[in-house]
């Protein structure tokens, strides 16, 4: 397998035109782009202003958000799932912080793209991955939704016990070539998200890691033909300690005794994605680009994509 690396930056004037020609040499291909932890309004506003541009620009078959943190950086309402539809999302995915709003019992029930991780324990109806029918493609494509398990406050069923008892069926959905499958895991530990995408290596198209709201860059294509990235990145306010007001998060360790609410930031918006391009014949990733929008005022684009020659 032979791999070309190209690292470009780009100003908001030449960004979408490269990005057509990037993406030229496959036109063919299937492209999902899958979004790490959205956060609060200040993450909506750059998703709202940027992915139609993108979605138009390219012609993307599928977007997917970490969506766990839509709602001031706790949880998804009914009001904000509407918000995003709207802006283009076809699919959520969730985390730890899934239930901290009551709406998310109500949303799952009526929205099948609201989609919450499969090893959760005690909640009914989890486990059967959603499938959505891609328009145009004849192809389905799957959504593995896990919790990682070492370092979470809360408890979860063991992921690599959920990905035993499903890798036949899944490989077997995959030989079938009508199928399509992607992975969200949401975990503290890189080990768990790259060890996730190897033991998958393969039958995933595509897997990001999302949780620490941190950008690694990472950005790789197996010989198989899994695209992985071990963690997204958080889309939202950068100027920030993970999201929140630098200054009280910066009190909780110098101050310990002094307790104070968090509160989420706002300053220097960034959209943190992975754009994967899929082969419609094989179901495997040909080309995967790492996007990153710096300043949603001046759009500033970091974009590091790897094309392959071959599989």
């Amino acid at each position: 397998m032979q791999s070309k690396i190209i690292v470009n930056h780009f100003s908001h004037e030449n960004f979408y035109p490269s990005l057509v020609n990037l993406t030229k040499t496959q036109e063919q291909s299937i492209k999902i782009l899958m979004l790490g932890d959205v956060l609060g309004r200040g993450g909506r506003r750059i998703v709202k202003k940027v992915l139609p541009e993108i979605k138009q620009a390219i012609k993307l078959d599928f977007i997917t958000i970490n969506g766990e943190n839509l709602a001031g950086g706790f949880g998804i309402t009914h009001k904000i799932y509407d918000e995003m539809k709207l802006a283009g999302v076809d699919a959520f995915t969730m985390g730890n912080h899934w239930k901290d709003k009551s709406d998310v019992h109500i949303l799952r029930k009526k929205h099948h793209d609201l989609i919450l991780p499969q090893n959760l324990i005690g909640i009914s109806d989890i486990e059967k991955v959603p499938q959505f029918f891609l328009e145009g493609r004849n192809k389905t494509l799957n959504i593995i939704n896990l919790m990682g398990n070492f370092a979470m406050k809360e408890e979860y069923k063991d992921p690599f016990e959920f990905l035993k008892h499903e890798k036949n069926n899944f490989q077997d959905k995959v030989n079938s070539g009508s199928h399509i499958v992607i992975a969200d895991i949401h975990a503290e530990a890189s080990s768990e998200k790259q060890a996730i995408a190897w033991y998958y290596d393969g039958i995933l198209a595509a897997l990001i890691g999302t949780h620490t709201h941190t950008p690694t860059s990472d950005e790789r294509i197996t010989e198989n033909g899994t695209a992985f990235l071990t963690d997204v990145g958080m889309t939202g306010p950068y100027d920030s300690v993970i999201g929140m007001e630098k200054n009280r998060v910066i009190s909780k360790f110098t101050n310990p005794q002094i307790k104070l609410p968090y509160e989420v930031a706002e300053k220097d918006l960034w959209l943190c994605g992975f754009l994967v391009e899929i082969c419609p014949k094989l179901n495997k990733t040909i080309a995967c680009h790492r996007l990153q929008c710096r300043s949603l005022e001046e759009e500033t684009w970091l974009v590091s994509s790897i094309l392959k020659n071959s599989l």
